[in-house]
């Protein structure tokens, strides 16, 4: 029997990124074997590896492109966009993504072993799309509680994805939506599912830089 909601997983990683080992072709068969219906390509700062993803993904895996921006403060989501915006304030680059017709959705914003937003936080809120609620590398729940509090106090829409850098977490993580995801995303009826607290995740990408770092020293 078919669902009758979709699930994107909204931040899956290729090895475009630094920090994911993982190749488009791999990244198309991780989310065809996790059963989603869809996947947002972020990686960090680039678009290069979407159309790579897309050629490798079934007809039935919509492929949508996205980048993870590196903002003078967290990280942000820009979603449905074709090309990357600059490094640069919150605000600026939220205003490039929606120049593009795109949506922006703040990346694990409070996870405090990571990058976080502490300023402007209501100028930011009335800009944004949405919030990422649930991110499965969330090593404590309370990181991923304090993002779904914003959220629902700014009456923002709430999603979910695995921030995946290897196949085997692509879909820990991942947003259910009736119709398009577009139209969930600006109406917030998007709905976060998965789980966090992946602390092996983030060793397996520390182990990876280092050899990238070894690789490239030699």
């Amino acid at each position: 029997m078919s669902r009758s909601r979709s699930r994107y997983d909204l931040q899956v990683h290729t090895d475009a990124s630094p920090c994911s080992a993982t190749s488009p072709e791999a990244v198309a068969q991780a989310a065809e074997k996790a059963a989603l219906d869809g996947i947002v390509v972020t990686d960090h700062d680039t678009l290069a590896n979407v159309d790579r993803v897309r050629s490798s993904a079934p007809d039935d895996l919509d492929v949508v492109s996205g980048v993870e921006v590196t903002t003078t403060q967290g990280h942000l989501l820009g979603i449905d966009i074709e090309r990357a915006p600059p490094q640069t304030d919150p605000l600026s680059v939220i205003d490039d993504i929606h120049d593009q017709d795109g949506l922006a959705v703040l990346s694990h914003p409070f996870d405090a072993l990571r990058q976080v937003y502490d300023t402007d936080l209501a100028a930011l809120a009335a800009a944004v799309d949405g919030v990422e609620a649930i991110n499965a590398r969330c090593v404590r729940e309370s990181f991923n509680h304090e993002a779904r509090a914003f959220a629902a106090h700014h009456d923002l829409a709430t999603t979910g994805g695995s921030d995946a850098h290897f196949p085997m977490e692509v879909g820990r993580a991942y947003t259910e939506c009736e119709g398009s995801l577009r139209e969930a995303i600006r109406t917030g009826t998007t709905v976060p599912r998965g789980r966090g607290r992946y602390l092996s995740g983030h060793v397996a990408t520390k182990l990876h830089q280092a050899r990238r770092a070894v690789a490239g020293w030699r």
